[in-house]
């Protein structure tokens, strides 16, 4: 009886400890990448054809957005939620299997650290996809994978991105891409301390504030709100030229040119009660400028 017991117990052990794989005990990082830069990270990995379910499974001490195959992975805006950007380590598992295909696939991961007064050291995100197989995982790619890294074009202090963020990832980025940037093996390390998980809550769209008024002149246009608001600024331009720039809210934005392009602060939110844009000098304003912010809640 007290051999069952033993056995039984060992087994206990064997399975939690299963369950809880190294997988998160490497992070990736950007070689030369300063404290507040973005990064992003990509690695190939194959899938056979499988009724079973996929995971991915994160672990990040800032903030990221995974895509797979170029299409996000997850429905909410801004992922994960740091209340006064507290410091720690936020883990989700998100199904992917409606976007993993049968054959060579691809997964980025957008990358920003936590901004304030306590900067969290090195550790970035740790990934790792996986199949279910009952109590058995069969990985199909993980932190110690091939991943290749880039510096985001853009500083932050997590107010707005300095670049178009409409701009998605896809499996056509090579080596050299539009940012000027190699992309160069990621780094892997061991973090230097056991972080406090942080509650995993996403923020999601609640409600699109548009302007009450407007005033527009050949070099500035200034948007009024009906009240102060957080959340993601979305702006969309008409009879705009590939390479114009555009100052919005204190962001540049470089044009492409496209018909109906927008400027959009995916991955991070501002505080504005007005929105204002401006052009270089004698340049002249775009057509036609719609102005949306998009009040964030967490859910």
């Amino acid at each position: 009886m007290q051999r069952k017991r033993y056995i039984w117990f060992l087994t206990l052990v064997l399975a939690v400890v299963s369950s809880v794989r190294t997988w998160a005990g490497t992070y990736l990082f950007h070689p030369s990448a300063f404290p507040q830069e973005q990064v992003w990270f990509q690695c190939p990995f194959q899938s056979k054809e499988t009724p079973n379910r996929i995971y991915l499974r994160l672990s990040t001490t800032g903030y990221v957005l995974p895509y797979i195959n170029g299409r996000i992975a997850i429905k909410a805006s801004i992922w994960p939620s740091r209340p006064m950007n507290k410091e720690g380590v936020a883990e989700n598992v998100i199904d992917i299997t409606r976007l993993v295909k049968q054959g060579n696939n691809v997964i980025a991961l957008w990358y920003a650290p936590v901004i304030g007064l306590k900067q969290v050291p090195r550790g970035m995100v740790s990934a790792e996809i996986y199949i279910q197989h009952g109590r058995r995982c069969e990985v199909l790619c993980d932190s110690r994978s091939k991943w290749m890294c880039h510096l985001a074009p853009a500083f932050t202090r997590f107010n707005g991105e300095d670049f178009d963020a409409t701009y998605k990832y896809n499996n056509t980025w090579k080596t050299k891409q539009d940012f000027g940037i190699d992309w160069i093996p990621a780094t892997v390390v061991e973090p230097a301390t056991n972080y406090p998980i942080i509650p995993n809550k996403a923020l999601r769209p609640y409600k699109t504030i548009v302007p009450v008024r407007q005033v527009v002149t050949d070099s500035i246009a200034t948007f009024f709100l009906p009240e102060t608001v957080s959340g993601q600024l979305r702006v969309t331009l008409r009879g705009v030229k590939k390479g114009d720039l555009l100052h919005i809210n204190g962001m540049n934005y470089k044009c492409r040119g496209g018909n109906d392009e927008q400027f959009f602060t995916r991955f991070s939110t501002i505080t504005a009660n007005r929105i204002e844009i401006s052009t270089g000098a004698g340049k002249p304003m775009p057509s036609s400028m719609n102005v949306e912010l998009i009040q964030l809640i967490e859910k």
